[in-house]
């Protein structure tokens, strides 16, 4: 009976709590001890790291474990104080992921939460076929944002130029986006995140300019109009198909190491012999030795090719006014 009264009094305490959160359906062990508030099931993610919000009682739950694609992700454990924790960096991998969260009270598992989240990317394969029944996510909305408005300062004008980063509204629930990266945006190294953001837009809130180089031009020389050629990501402005606005841990902020991302556009590459055909079959090497032209780097497709634009219909910036193949390649190469 004294059982049955503790957990009337826990389902009771859950659905009475934080006014504003709505947590939605997934697959729960257990009693119910606790639930996760955000994302939803099912849901359609842009970004390759997520904030999880779990609600439950005070004291039933003592220790989290949150895992992705049976992977266990390094977190701080917190409090349910009062009722509700967040996690912030939760790594995604592309394509249909698995996110688990388990309950322990005193070293023994009490619960277990299962969600289904698709990361969506232009580089992912797998981003083009989602799965039936997913939808887009985006937590910036008032709704979502009237369960944080009690911890969380949410007047993003502060965004605008922090004087210090903790006094940015954005820095509690994304410094992991910065923090476990070698390389940092300059905006997001500063948390001045309304140079990209727009604090003005209302669907979906916080957004940004599109196309991306209406945004990055700003700062950075996007001109390539005296190209002849454009590479297709240069042509339609889509700069963060290739570079991550926020960090990553590869120079320019690129999203994954050069041969691998010019690969998940251009697979035949893998497959067949590049440039030429030697005696033994092969073809031009695409990687794993020093680049002969740039001293001190490794060999990838941008030793020869420009990645944004050129005069040279398969980008060989080197070609000249000459257009002369040999001599672009007598630059690495004696005949």
């Amino acid at each position: 009976m004294k059982y049955l009264l503790l957990i009337a009094a826990v389902c009771a305490a859950l659905l009475s709590s934080t006014a504003g959160w709505a947590a939605s359906p997934g697959k729960t062990t257990v009693a119910g001890l606790i639930t996760m508030v955000q994302p939803p099931e099912r849901s359609i993610v842009r970004s390759g790291m997520i904030i999880i919000v779990l609600k439950g009682a005070p004291g039933l739950v003592d220790g989290i474990q949150v895992s992705v694609n049976n992977k266990k992700q390094s977190i701080v454990q917190k409090k349910f104080d009062p009722d509700v924790v967040c996690y912030d960096g939760i790594r995604l991998s592309y394509g249909l992921n698995t996110v688990k969260v388990s309950g322990f009270k005193n070293n023994k598992k009490s619960e277990e939460i299962t969600r289904q989240v698709f990361y969506q990317d232009d580089l992912s394969t797998g981003s083009i076929s989602i799965p039936a029944g997913f939808k887009s996510y985006q937590f910036h909305n008032d709704d979502h944002e009237k369960g944080c408005s009690s911890c969380h300062g949410l007047d993003f004008r502060k965004a605008e130029d922090p004087k210090d980063p903790p006094q940015s509204p954005c820095y509690s629930c994304h410094k992991k986006m910065l923090s476990e990266y070698q390389f940092a945006h300059g905006p997001s190294s500063v948390w001045s995140c309304l140079m990209c953001h727009d604090k003005k837009s209302k669907k979906p809130k916080l957004a940004v300019i599109k196309p991306d180089e209406k945004s990055c031009s700003a700062c950075h020389d996007t001109s390539w109009d005296n190209k002849q050629y454009q590479h297709a990501p240069t042509a339609a402005g889509a700069c963060t198909t290739c570079h991550n606005p926020h960090a990553s841990d590869r120079q320019y902020f690129l999203r994954k190491e050069t041969g691998e991302l010019c690969a998940s556009c251009h697979e035949e590459i893998l497959f067949r012999p590049h440039v030429i055909t030697s005696f033994s079959g092969n073809g031009h090497p695409l990687g794993n030795r020093p680049d002969p032209s740039h001293p001190g780097k490794d060999l990838t497709c941008a030793s020869c090719h420009n990645p944004h634009a050129s005069n040279s219909p398969v980008f060989l910036d080197a070609l000249g006014e000459s257009k002369s193949t040999k001599k672009f390649c007598a630059s690495c190469h004696k005949f």
